[in-house]
């Protein structure tokens, strides 16, 4: 499923960077990934994608599947 995610705190490449990496360990296929944007192509669900960002001390603000 191919999800949208809005974020907010991701304020450098660097937080880019972070974030695609776990995305990645959740076996996503990472879309675009701006600051505060990201569009991945998971079988996970919403809650493992929030899980894995919020780890990472960023807050998600929405999730919509696409």
């Amino acid at each position: 499923m191919k999800y949208s995610v809005i974020t907010k705190g991701m304020g450098c490449p660097h937080c880019i960077k972070r974030v695609t990496k776990a995305m990645e360990g959740l076996g996503a296929k990472i879309g675009k990934v701006e600051l505060n944007d990201i569009a991945v192509e998971t079988e996970k669900g919403e809650a493992e994608i929030r899980a894995a960002i919020e780890a990472l001390g960023f807050e998600v603000v929405s999730i919509k599947a696409e």
